[in-house]
């Protein structure tokens, strides 16, 4: 009692371990591939696109509804709203992160250059937004002049 998961079974003391553990999994990674139908594999730039843009509608009724309902709700129920609100939010955005991720791997289209843009796009675009945000901010309270 009080071990933490870490007592030892004394019939197993001195034997290796790796003995114990299968190191080769009993099938090959093409063996994977195989089971796996070959329509999962064919790219096609309307469906990608078609998952891009519904992950931003969907982005942006989630904010929508959030900054404009959940203000009004009163207190306690608002503290637990926004949480609610930061889980589905950060799924979807997670979503988009991966779509991101997989143009890397040149997963989107049959296209390079469209994967190029699409990961590029989807993984920079909070971090344009945020610098023209922010600049947004300066110029109306330093002026125009200023920050050119």
């Amino acid at each position: 009692m009080g071990a933490g998961g870490r007592m030892s079974d004394p019939s197993t003391e001195g034997q290796d371990i790796l003995k114990r553990v299968p190191v080769d999994p009993p099938f090959t990674l093409s063996d994977l591939k195989k089971a796996i139908p070959a329509h999962c594999f064919e790219r096609s730039v309307i469906r990608s696109s078609y998952y891009v843009v519904h992950d931003l509608i969907v982005t942006y009724v989630f904010y929508y509804l959030a900054n404009t309902y959940i203000p009004l709700l009163p207190t306690p129920w608002a503290y637990l709203a926004w949480p609610v609100y930061w889980f589905c939010q950060a799924s979807i955005l997670t979503g988009l992160w991966v779509i991101g991720h997989e143009c890397g791997h040149h997963a989107f289209s049959d296209y390079q250059l469209i994967d190029d843009i699409v990961g590029f796009v989807v993984l920079s675009d909070i971090g344009i937004l945020a610098v023209l945000y922010a600049t947004k901010l300066l110029v109306a309270a330093k002026g125009a002049a200023w920050v050119t």
